[in-house]
């Protein structure tokens, strides 16, 4: 008995140490592009100016929603699938997902840039770069990565070569360029990370599966995982459409939203190595302990979110005042709203991707986010035009409390009819 035991402790311990590294690996990329996009606001802002800043966040918000177009869900099942898969069946599954990725990228990207263009209130042309450069990072490879896990491959032929060129173009804006340095060094970074990700991934499959396998249609691969970009699409309109709908209300609020946003996304970004270990730990459970493994997934995300709240309230006036190289500040309320969006937010993620997605209820997440949609946008309109920068935080906020309380009520159904 006691052998027994000692030799579960081992295994436990293994599996920790392990899990450990991988959140590190993957806490390492996050870090790296968290803080290149943070460096490049205040050299977009110091370059050409707090405008043409709010040009290019609206582009690269409007590019967000074609970047997931783009990957067209693959973001969100493909992970699943390379863990699954064998050699061969993975090299035809990123080899067929980037034919059918890169068919969408021309005519997104174009509609992307066409809807900053009419939007921009200034600058639109730096909207433009911002758009087509964002609609351009659903071409990553990432997910690949996530499926192997491999979290120091993904650093070394992903994220470095996307930062690197990044980090470049925030040197040339600091040394006279205009801000247009920030978009393009995106968009060569992505060209860069796909290159040599896609040689990395050919060559590594290959080496294990020299055998042919026929690739499908790309029209056939667009209708077959047309329900995986429902819940990806639906949640990055969601996040990403208030940024446009302030920018139509209350033009002279833009850029300061913009830039509150921008915080928001940045440090639910930065807290995103823990959904992905909760990602990872929910579905493996037996049948009978998913509920078990899901509340208490749902419980550590509670108090995380609490803590990631705190910090923001605590911090977040000083980190607005600094990405906004001191030409934009806000008021405590604000910061207050949010301190509120964030930890709301990061308690999203994790019942979504790590709970919902475990129990196949990625339409009702689906519904959620639309319904969520349809309350807030004339929330944040009324709100953006009657109060400013603290209507639109407070509509948006009132938005994603319907959207988590629905699929908190959608999780308890399941959960009760659950054979625990």
């Amino acid at each position: 008995m006691s052998h027994r035991l000692f030799e579960r402790l081992l295994g436990s311990r293994s599996r920790m140490r392990s899990g450990g590294r991988r959140v590190v690996g993957f806490g390492l990329s996050v870090f790296v592009s968290t803080a290149v996009s943070l460096a490049s606001i205040p050299a977009m802002i110091a370059a050409s100016g707090e405008a043409a800043w709010g040009a290019i966040a609206l582009g690269q918000s409007i590019g967000t929603i074609g970047g997931v177009a783009v990957g067209y869900g693959w973001g969100w099942f493909g992970p699943s699938r390379i863990a699954k898969y064998a050699a061969g069946e993975r090299r035809t599954e990123y080899l067929e997902s980037l034919i059918a990725r890169g068919i969408l990228f021309l005519p997104v990207a174009a509609v992307a840039a066409c809807v900053t263009y009419a939007l921009a209130p200034t600058t639109p042309l730096l909207g433009v770069a911002g758009a087509v450069s964002t609609t351009s990072v659903g071409l990553s490879a990432a997910w690949y990565f996530v499926g192997l896990a491999k979290p120091f491959a993904m650093l070394a032929l992903e994220t470095l070569p996307r930062s690197v060129p990044s980090a470049l173009g925030i040197f040339l804006m600091y040394a006279g360029h205009s801000a247009v340095m920030g978009p393009l060094g995106v968009l060569c970074g992505t060209v860069a990370a796909l290159i040599f990700s896609s040689v990395w991934i050919v060559r590594k499959s290959t080496s294990a599966d020299k055998h042919d396998h026929p690739l499908r249609s790309p029209w056939t691969l667009l209708a077959i995982n047309r329900h995986g970009l429902a819940s990806a699409f639906a949640a990055t309109i969601y996040t990403s459409a208030p940024l446009a709908i302030v920018s139509i209300a209350a033009p002279h609020i833009q850029a300061t939203f913009a830039l509150v946003d921008r915080v928001r996304v940045l440090v639910t970004v930065a807290a995103a190595p823990t959904v992905t270990v909760l990602q990872g730990w929910v579905p493996h459970a037996t049948h009978s302990g998913r509920v078990n493994r899901a509340n208490a997934a749902l419980l550590s995300a509670s108090v995380l979110a609490t803590a990631l709240g705190l910090v923001t309230g605590v911090m977040g006036q000083s980190a607005i005042n600094w990405f906004g190289n001191r030409q934009i500040s806000v008021s405590g309320p604000v910061v207050t709203l949010l301190a509120a969006c964030v930890a709301i937010s990061y308690f999203q993620s994790v019942l979504e991707k790590a709970v919902l997605a475990t129990l196949e209820f990625l339409q009702r997440v689906t519904r959620a986010l639309t319904v969520g949609f349809i309350v807030t946008a004339p929330l944040i309109y009324y709100g953006a035009h009657e109060l400013g920068v603290p209507g639109a935080l407070g509509g948006f906020l009132l938005g994603l409390l319907v959207v988590v309380g629905i699929e908190l009520f959608a999780y308890a159904r399941a959960a009760s009819s659950d054979p625990t």
